[in-house]
This record gives C-alpha cells, structure tokens and sequence, in this order.
C-alpha cells in the first residue's frame, strides 16, 4: 500500500493501544494512598496495569529486603482473588463482578502492603515497631479493598462480610513480607 513511514506517523501511541491509561492508574493508587473514594464508573472500568506493578514493586521491595517471594506472591494472589470472586458473586444480590475486576480491586488494595516491604528493606520488622506498622497496613487495605467493592457491587450492607475474607488474604501478604 503506502509509504511505512507514512503509516509509523499514523499509528496511535503504545499506550492508548494497549488500553494503559496512567491517569487513572495513577488515580486509583492516589485513592489506595489518601483513603479517597472513587466513583463506579472508575471501578467498573478496571485493569490489570497497576496491579501487576504493584505485585512486582512488592515482589521488587522482598528482594531487596533479602526475600525472594515472587512465587509466593502471584501463587497467594491467584488464589485469593479466586476465592474473593466466589465468595462476592455469591454474596452479591444485584450486580455480579468479574474475576478481572476482582483481581484489579485485590491488586489495587495491595499497595500498602508494598509500603511495608520497602520499610522492611531498612527497618526490621520483627521489632516493636513492625508489631505496630503490620497490623495498621492490614486494616489500612482491607478499609481500602472492601470501601472499593462496596462502590463497585453497591454492597452498603455487607462491607463487614466481605472485610473479614478480604483481612485475612491481606494478612498473609504481611506476613510474608514480616517474615
């Protein structure tokens, strides 16, 4: 047909032709981070982007900090959004979620949790201070997990059920990043 260099000038960016969009990345981590609400429209429209640099930054932080977790974390991560997918598709009266945005809310969710690991890349957390910090990152993603789901499946009345899961998988992750 044409000219290479003709249809090179013509192609959109890699990003919007991957459909990465790091405004809003960059709004839900900022919403993880200052306890921000977001809207449906921004949950419902979700991506896997943030979620996988999360779990690398994680993954990243460990091994800096002497661990090497990477299995642990997709292997725990996997199988915990599996079981939050069932688990919300059976509590959830109207709206049922998918497994992708299951996975992008749990990731999104797991950004305190790197906070703690690059902590731990300076600072013991097997002292005082890490029994402090540990539990305060636990509750501070399952506030932020089950607040998301709440918005996404409009679940005003069942957030505590499904904070209780959602705390527990979030422990794991911080206590792999403890010990």
């Amino acid at each position: 047909g044409g000219d290479p260099e003709e249809d090179f000038a013509n192609e959109p960016p890699i990003l919007e032709e991957l459909d990465i969009r790091p405004d809003e990345i960059a709004k839900r981590m900022k919403s993880v981070l200052l306890f921000q609400r977001l809207d449906h429209e921004l949950l419902a429209d979700s991506d896997l982007c943030g979620p996988l640099l999360i779990a690398l930054a994680l993954g990243t932080c460990l091994l800096f900090a002497g661990k090497v977790h990477f299995g642990y974390i997709y292997g725990l991560g996997i199988s915990g959004c599996v079981g939050a997918y069932l688990l919300l598709n059976l509590m959830s009266q109207g709206e049922a979620i998918d497994l992708y945005r299951t996975l992008s809310i749990l990731g999104y969710g797991l950004l305190p949790v790197v906070v703690l690991a690059f902590l731990s890349i300076f600072i013991s957390l097997r002292q005082s201070f890490g029994l402090v910090v540990a539990p305060l990152c636990v509750v501070w993603c399952t506030a932020t997990a089950s607040r998301f789901f709440e918005t996404a499946l409009n679940m005003t009345h069942q957030r505590y059920l499904v904070a209780y899961p959602v705390f527990l998988l979030y422990a794991c992750f911080v206590l792999i990043t403890v010990f």
